[in-house]
């Protein structure tokens, strides 16, 4: 193995830590949702995810609060992506087939509403040039028409 794709492995695998972290909050709050959904106590929750009550009470507001993020959203295939839960093509057929919403001022012109697609124009590191480009060109039309 090269020098050069030695140091891309371990860029990856660094990049991968910080991506690890956060699909694991989504699942986390989703799994919390569901629990309580399906009529656990916060305490039998917390003792499954071995954390104190306190924290699964948070989790539970947080999750009631703001229910979009225990959706499945563009933003959590690209860290599936980063942490090689799937592969390059699985991730590209998600995101080329993902119904966007895009970011648009509330009626008072005073505040951004984000939309899915702000995911991928804030993705960063977890996302190729390319593969933004590729994106990019393929919601064209559907942009164009949320801005009319």
């Amino acid at each position: 193995m090269s020098v050069a794709s030695d140091h891309d492995v371990i860029e990856r695998h660094l990049r991968a830590v910080p991506a690890r972290s956060e699909l694991a909050r989504i699942l986390k709050l989703r799994a919390v949702r569901d629990a309580i959904e399906d009529g656990w106590t916060q305490r039998e929750i917390a003792e499954q995810l071995d954390v104190a009550q306190p924290e699964v009470s948070r989790l539970a507001k947080t999750a009631r609060l703001t229910p979009e993020v225990c959706e499945r959203s563009p933003r959590e295939v690209l860290l599936e992506y980063a942490t090689e839960q799937i592969d390059h093509a699985a991730m590209m057929n998600e995101l080329e087939n993902w119904n966007y919403t895009f970011g648009r001022t509330d009626p008072t012109g005073e505040t951004y509403l984000t939309g899915t697609w702000d995911q991928i124009e804030r993705a960063g590191d977890l996302i190729s040039d390319a593969d933004y480009q590729r994106l990019f060109e393929l919601t064209a039309s559907r942009r164009a028409e949320s801005l009319a």
